[in-house]
């Protein structure tokens, strides 16, 4: 049994495309699409807190959990 771990991303940033972004005060948020489906970066600061995987959800799922995280409406770990 071996893990792919680093690989899945180096694979998922190669080969996908940033569809949205979305910006307020110190949040950012950017939609991308891949091969295996979408998900999101999250940002503050201008440093990435989170990539979240929403292969089994559509772009609009995507885009939302974007937006809700620029207005405050997700909380995430920042610290």
């Amino acid at each position: 049994w071996w893990s792919l771990g680093l690989n899945l991303n180096i694979i998922m940033m190669t080969t996908s495309t940033e569809l949205h972004h979305y910006e307020k005060g110190e949040r950012q948020a950017k939609v991308f699409q891949a091969y295996e489906g979408f998900y999101v970066e999250f940002y503050v600061k201008g440093s990435m807190i989170e990539r979240r995987s929403m292969f089994e959800h559509n772009e609009i799922y995507a885009e939302s959990a974007a937006e809700n995280f620029v207005d405050g409406v997700i909380q995430l770990n920042e610290g």
